[in-house]
């Protein structure tokens, strides 16, 4: 008598020999039996060949978007495609300092209007850090990295910076009057340029000015709270209804003035 193989004494052990072999199952199947194994190998490999090719697609599309050069081109695209925190997250320091640069210099009406709000959180979440590369990032886009450069006058180029874009341009008049920038000065404070885009007019104590004719963006004194601590307020007057009055608080980190915290007092 033959003895049983190893796969047969498996399958006794199991208990399965009592099924019928492959070649009685095939010799009882009918035509309708083979259609619908046909249809049900069909259903597997399809299942199986679009799971690969979708898996491949997303995991390629996934690694292209990661790099922050194509990243940072889909943001100048649409700066609304990630959230603030996200941007800073998957671009880095110098990418994100590209972004701001890039937003400033932007004109359309409909990419500002998107483009606002994200700029004021960029900027909100990178003063929070004290690290050396979020500092350095705000160092040259507020412009402020000649630390031999009086504090006031890095102080107001910073704050003009931070409420206008690096242009620091405000839109002239309907009657195409250019925007004015007027400075009030401590006597003992050094007069130098801001680079605003516009008349700029210092002002010393007690000077009589008259009205502006056109948009005015008018900075009181830089009030010192400490050699490291200064709280700015600043005026921006676009049209006879509409305007606002803000105050700024900076503090000096790593030789740069930062601004911390910002105020409403009142607009229109």
């Amino acid at each position: 008598m033959t003895e049983p193989s190893l796969l047969e004494r498996i399958l006794q052990s199991w208990g399965l020999d009592g099924f019928p072999s492959l070649q009685r199952i095939a010799d009882s199947m009918d035509p309708i039996a083979w259609t619908l194994v046909l249809l049900l190998v069909g259903a597997v490999l399809m299942a199986v060949y679009f799971s690969l090719s979708t898996r491949y697609s997303f995991a390629k599309l996934d690694a292209v978007e990661a790099t922050p050069e194509t990243l940072l081109f889909r943001l100048k695209q649409d700066p609304a495609h990630l959230t603030p925190q996200s941007i800073l997250n998957r671009l880095g320091g110098e990418a994100t300092l590209e972004l701001l640069e890039f937003g400033d210099q932007m004109t359309t009406t409909s990419w500002r209007f998107q483009w606002s709000a994200i700029r004021e959180e960029l900027l909100r979440l990178l003063s929070r850090q004290n690290a050396f590369g979020p500092i350095h990032v705000l160092a040259r886009y507020y412009q402020s990295t000649d630390t031999a450069e009086p504090d006031s006058l890095r102080i107001r180029r910073t704050v003009l910076i931070h409420k206008l874009g690096q242009r620091r341009y405000l839109e002239p008049a309907a009657d195409g009057t250019p925007a004015q920038l007027r400075l009030h000065r401590h006597p003992a404070e050094q007069i130098g340029e801001l680079g605003f885009d516009g008349p700029t007019i210092w002002l010393d104590e007690g000077q009589e000015i008259r009205d502006a004719d056109g948009p005015l963006v008018e900075m009181d004194v830089v009030d010192f709270a400490t050699v490291e601590d200064a709280t700015v307020h600043l005026r921006i007057q676009r049209t006879a209804t509409a305007g606002g009055s803000f105050v700024l608080h900076l503090e000096k980190r790593r030789k740069t003035w930062i601004v911390v915290n910002e105020s409403i007092e009142w607009t229109l």
